[in-house]
């Protein structure tokens, strides 16, 4: 092995041991990039000569076969925004960038543009499934967005409704076919209660339940509204529905003589709706009547339907689903953010912003939801930090510098053998 050959070898262990300084460097310099993930530069040795007759072969230095990047979780950091989101395990944020190229990032620092779409730092758009226009989720990927717009209300078709009614009280002496106002309800009924109905603008409308003891076992059951918020006299009752109630020796609603029917109303400017009331009689009904030797009283009353309303604010579950929170008390489903898994995940490449795209090493992105297919699951309100583990890189960098500085040396013994040896000449 001749002196410049020694010079060459020498070269290439400064190229290498700098590639590390390099990379170290970088590592630390995003100590604190949200969701970075640390390289790892990987050296391979050079031998390009045989010595012959079994003799071995004389290496020739070290080149840098790779560097690779480690997935390893970083830790999670408490973050004050909802749309800060992190994953805990495996699989990557799917995003967007302007020419609608998809690229794949562990940083989840996101937030609301002015169209509604949840963007990073750089304006890529958080991709995930959507929602059609029923409300269900799409099975193709798409943006994620938060309508600011206001939802309709939703008319009610149906009020569920439990209660006990008390089997130890008085006959009603009076029960008047048709009362002139709501006092009147309130001193003939046996016993009263309440609820909101909705029309179909999502207008809210008061709705009185009067139950009216008739008999042995026997009840009647009515529901008014104030005739005024149906193009009718304001204060006088209208009524929309009425019940028969029959109940057995046990206190259980006997569902086969008992009778439910509701008329048809229409509250102003809305449309015409007849309003069931669930009481047990139906099958699947969620509504039950009792009547045991217990004080009267509803523990539950739930009309469908809803007024119209605002967002107010939204909310990111484990599971990735986003939910609308409204002003009217709704919670809505707005779609479900998407997560990637890669095969060959350590050949991803970077492209800059905490983002990488596919290569062929790497295979095509295996979509689909948090906490399926081995994908891990979404926290908002967090953010994954770094994984560079700063004391293992600050022992990298020591090896480097040492590394360098005899590779320096090899190549300054060298450079002096080459000066001895041209005096000599």
């Amino acid at each position: 092995m001749g002196l410049f050959s020694t010079l060459n070898t020498g070269i290439t262990g400064i190229n290498v041991n700098g590639m590390q300084l390099s990379v170290v460097g970088d590592n630390l310099a995003n100590l604190n990039t949200h969701g970075y993930k640390g390289s790892a530069a990987q050296f391979q040795d050079l031998i390009h000569q045989s010595l012959g007759n079994n003799r071995g072969q004389l290496g020739m230095g070290a080149f840098t076969g790779r560097v690779s990047q480690g997935f390893g979780q970083g830790a999670l950091e408490v973050s004050s925004r909802n749309s800060d989101l992190a994953i805990d395990g495996n699989g990557f944020f799917v995003v967007a960038d302007a020419e609608g190229t998809n690229l794949y990032t562990r940083a989840g620092n996101f937030e609301l543009d002015v169209n509604g779409n949840l963007v990073n730092l750089v304006g890529h758009k958080l991709q995930g499934f959507g929602i059609d226009d029923t409300g269900a989720l799409n099975t193709t990927v798409g943006d994620i967005n938060v309508p600011t717009e206001t939802i309709p209300g939703q008319a009610t078709t149906s009020v569920a409704l439990s209660a006990n009614l008390d089997a130890d009280a008085a006959i009603a002496a009076t029960v008047t076919a048709a009362p002139p106002d709501f006092t009147t309800i309130a001193n003939e009924a046996t016993f009263t209660s309440s609820t909101v109905v909705y029309d179909s603008l999502g207008g809210a409308h008061d709705a009185t339940v009067a139950f009216y003891k008739t008999g042995v076992n026997a009840w009647t059951k009515r529901v008014f509204i104030d005739a005024g918020e149906a193009g009718g006299t304001a204060g006088v009752p209208q009524e929309i529905s009425s019940s028969t109630l029959n109940f057995l020796s046990s206190g259980a609603l006997d569902t086969t003589t008992s009778t439910t029917a509701g008329t048809a109303v229409t509250f102003a400017g809305s449309t015409a709706q007849t309003i069931g009331f669930d009481i047990g009689i139906a099958a699947g009904d969620t509504g039950s009547l009792t009547q045991f030797a217990a004080p009267s009283d509803i523990s539950d009353v739930n009309p469908n339907g809803n007024g119209s309303g605002s967002l107010v604010d939204f909310d990111i579950g484990t599971d990735g689903l986003v939910r609308g929170i409204y002003s009217n008390g709704e919670s809505r489903t707005l779609g479900q953010v998407a997560l990637a898994t890669f095969q060959g995940q350590s050949f991803l490449e970077r492209v800059g912003h905490n983002a990488y795209q596919s290569t062929t090493a790497s295979g095509e992105p295996a979509v689909g939801v948090a906490g399926s297919g081995g994908r891990g699951v979404v926290h908002s309100y967090s953010l994954e930090m770094s994984n560079v583990d700063i004391e293992g890189q600050f022992v990298k960098m020591i090896k480097g510098q040492k590394g360098y500085q005899a590779s320096a040396r090899v190549v300054s013994g060298a450079d002096e053998m080459l000066r001895e040896l041209m005096q000599i000449v």
